[in-house]
């Protein structure tokens, strides 16, 4: 692999991680600082939380097509500026309908697919899966990281501070792009698509199918960054969220390796349905809303999201053609995102009639998530 090649892998793949991070440190405090917003209700928070992944889930598709058109770095110096002007608005929001706006502004900027398709045009056909893979820890990650470090960042600064603080890290980020990549040539472009075309479709049951779970685990996820911050106002002051998150992440973290390998050794199936009955049993302990079964229940979800949303992307890239990792991890993480934007705001709906409505919503979703699995061809999902 060239320096140049491992130099833009970098920069993108940081690039990524650092947009993830951005909103991700946010996300724990945005239901308690958008209910002391002027307007505030239940189901206006849903769609504040959720509408940056619904804004993702229906744009992430046509920025990659776009971006074989006019060219990758354009593509993601446009998402990255978007982005920014998101979180800006979104600090200086004066009621509800304005960080709704903002949450759908940041979600404007649907870079993902751009990323891998831009990793997979510069790298060589033996070097692709290897830098993929490399971009998918990278995330991670990050993921990891904006869990442990939002709750400190939040001890010094409020959430319209954090918004700030994260533009600044995106603008970063948009001049190391701006300055430091090369756009890709439009004859390797014009390749690429043409050997795509010719590619068998990755709009495929099973591609579909894990686009499906991937959906499933992020609703699940976003209702409980809906319910966490409220079942702690009582309890625990926003800036001591640390408390719940720390263990659960270092959980998350010490146990994924073990789901990887069973799921590696043909145990994929029985892997995936275990984690989904995992997050449906964290939800029955939140519902108890004492401070020992919600620090139970935020280990047991974040155990269950965190090792899915790392297994399911990792067993569907064995399916995918390398020449078609970019169109397929678009509609992936399309399905995903569009979770996000269900998971809150169908959550903030029915936590509008009751709690207990909101918590046995999540439990039907767990099961729907354990009978997807079941119902995938068996010999697929194992690999």
């Amino acid at each position: 692999m060239s320096k140049a090649t491992q130099y833009l892998d970098n920069i993108i793949s940081v690039t990524l991680g650092m947009r993830l991070f951005s909103m991700l440190i946010i996300i724990p405090f945005l239901s308690v600082y958008a209910l002391n917003l002027e307007g505030g209700a239940p189901w206006l928070i849903g769609y504040a939380l959720g509408i940056f992944g619904l804004t993702q889930a229906v744009l992430q598709i046509p920025f990659g097509m776009l971006s074989d058109r006019i060219g990758y770095k354009k593509m993601m110096l446009a998402g990255l500026l978007m982005l920014i002007a998101g979180l800006l608005t979104a600090a200086y929001a004066a009621n509800i309908y304005w960080l709704i706006f903002a949450r759908a502004l940041q979600g404007s900027g649907a870079i993902v697919t751009v990323g891998y398709s831009w990793i997979s045009s510069a790298a060589g056909d033996d070097e692709r899966d290897k830098q993929l893979t490399r971009l998918g820890a990278v995330l991670g990650t990050f993921t990891m990281l904006s869990y442990l470090i939002g709750p400190l960042v939040h001890i010094v600064l409020s959430v319209s501070q954090m918004f700030v603080f994260s533009a600044g890290l995106i603008a970063v980020c948009f001049v190391w792009v701006l300055l430091f990549t090369k756009q890709v040539d439009p004859e390797v472009r014009k390749l690429k698509s043409a050997e795509k075309a010719k590619q068998k479709s990755v709009f495929n049951r099973r591609n579909l199918t894990m686009g499906l779970m991937l959906t499933t685990n992020n609703l699940m996820s976003m209702a409980f960054f809906f319910m966490l911050p409220l079942l702690l106002m009582d309890v625990l002051e926003t800036q001591q969220m640390w408390i719940i998150l720390t263990p659960a992440i270092l959980c998350s973290v010490l146990l994924l390796p073990v789901f990887s390998k069973l799921s590696q050794k043909g145990k994929a199936r029985a892997t995936i349905s275990l984690l989904f009955l995992t997050e449906g049993v964290g939800f029955g302990l939140l519902w108890f809303e004492n401070l020992p079964t919600i620090i139970a229940g935020t280990i047991l979800i974040t155990v269950g999201t965190f090792a899915i949303s790392t297994i399911v992307p990792m067993l569907a890239n064995r399916g995918i053609d390398n020449r078609q990792r970019g169109k397929g991890n678009g509609i992936l993480v399309s399905l995903q995102y569009m979770g996000s934007f269900l998971g809150a705001a169908v959550t903030g709906m029915l936590w509008n009639f009751s709690a207990t409505t909101a918590f046995i919503f999540t439990g039907l979703v767990a099961v729907f998530g354990i009978v997807l699995v079941l119902s995938f061809p068996g010999p697929a999902a194992e690999k």
